[in-house]
């Protein structure tokens, strides 16, 4: 999913980019902005992913002190 977005997102990018006039059409940025938006989605989809905590947290232990103010 992130590959898709990040290959619109490139697609979109370099498509405004004509759009305004900021980039002429026989630029190459209008070829690479795609392949490098899919290529940074992509990277960092694999950088951080979503819930692939190596350990899980352990709860904080509690000392015979604790139990006393209770």
């Amino acid at each position: 999913m992130a590959a898709v977005f990040g290959f619109l997102a490139g697609l979109f990018g370099a498509v405004t980019l004509l759009a305004f006039g900021t980039i002429p059409l026989e630029s190459p940025l209008v070829t690479l902005l795609p392949i490098l938006g899919l290529l940074l989605a992509f990277v960092l989809a694999m950088w951080a992913p979503i819930g692939a905590a190596k350990t899980p947290a352990s709860p904080p232990e509690s000392s015979p002190a604790d139990a006393d103010t209770i």
